[in-house]
C-alpha cells in the first residue's frame, strides 16, 4: 500500500534492528513490524493484507543468510478502534497483532523488544527502524535497514501540529529541522526509545521529513492493556 510509513537515517549497526521485523505480502516487501515474542509481531493495522509473511533477522533484502527466518501470519487481530474510512491517512488505533507459526527461534538476530513500563518525556531521543523509502517524495527503497534518530514532541505540540487528526493515542517524533523522518514503507515498524517500544509507525505528511512536520506513532503504552490481553499475558 502506498499509504506511509527511513529518511535521513544510514544503515542500522548489525545488532540495533534484532527486534524489526518485514511484512511481505507474496514475497513483496509491504511494512515493517515490532517482534514481541517468538509467536507474536505487533504492526500497523493498516498494513493488513489477505496473506502476510513475516521475515525476521534480514540484513539485507536481496541476500537472505543464515540468520534469516521466515514465518506465516496464521491469526491477524485488528484493534477493535480502528477504522480506514475516515477519508484521511490519519489512522486511529492504527496497530494489529499477528500470531506467527512456525514460532520465530530468538538468536543474536532476532529478539523481542521490550513493552514500555511509563510513556516517553518530550525530548526523549529515539530511534525509528525499516526498509521503507529513504527518499521523498520521489521512492528510492533499500536492501538494508535504515536507522535514524528522532525526539519526541511533546503532546500538546503534537495535537496542535495535525489539528483534528492527532489523539492522545498517538506519539510525534522527529526533528525540528526536518529531514530525518518514517516514510512510505516502513509503517508498522518500531520507535524504540531507551531500549523500550515505544512506538508503532502509523502515518505523517507527505513528502515525509518537512520541518516542523513530525512523524506519527502510535503510543504503545496507551495499548499495553489489549496488547497482554491479546498475547495471552497477564
Amino acid at each position: 500500500p502506498g499509504s506511509p510509513r527511513v529518511l535521513g537515517g544510514t544503515q542500522c549497526p548489525s545488532q540495533a534492528h534484532t527486534g524489526l521485523v518485514l511484512l511481505l505480502y507474496f514475497d513483496q516487501p509491504q511494512c515493517g513490524g515490532a517482534l514481541l515474542s517468538p509467536q507474536w509481531v505487533l504492526s500497523a493495522a493498516h498494513c493488513k493484507t489477505s496473506h502476510i509473511q513475516v521475515r525476521a533477522g534480514a540484513q539485507s533484502l536481496a541476500e537472505p543468510s543464515v540468520h534469516d527466518q521466515y514465518a506465516l501470519a496464521v491469526a491477524t487481530v485488528v484493534h477493535p478502534g480502528f477504522s480506514a474510512q475516515d477519508g484521511t491517512n490519519a489512522y486511529s488505533d492504527d496497530l494489529m497483532l499477528l500470531r506467527v507459526e512456525p514460532p520465530l527461534t530468538l538468536t543474536p538476530y532476532v529478539q523481542p523488544l521490550a513493552l514500555p513500563h511509563a510513556a516517553p518525556a518530550p525530548g526523549t531521543n529515539c530511534t525509528v527502524m525499516g526498509w521503507g523509502t529513504t527518499t521523498s517524495p520521489v521512492e528510492s527503497y533499500p536492501d538494508t535497514p535504515q536507522c535514524v534518530n528522532v525526539s519526541v514532541v511533546a503532546d500538546d505540540e503534537c495535537l496542535a501540529i495535525y489539528a483534528d487528526l492527532a489523539t492522545e493515542d498517538m506519539l510525534c517524533a522527529g526533528v525540528a529541522e526536518g529531514g530525518k523522518d518514517s516514510c512510505q514503507g516502513d509503517s508498522g515498524g518500531p520507535l524504540i526509545c531507551d531500549g523500550e517500544l515505544q512506538g508503532i509507525v502509523s502515518w505523517g505528511d507527505h513528502p515525509c521529513g518537512q520541518p516542523g512536520r513530525p512523524g506519527v506513532y502510535s503510543r504503545v503504552y496507551n495499548y499495553l492493556a489489549w496488547i497482554r490481553e491479546t498475547i495471552g499475558e497477564d
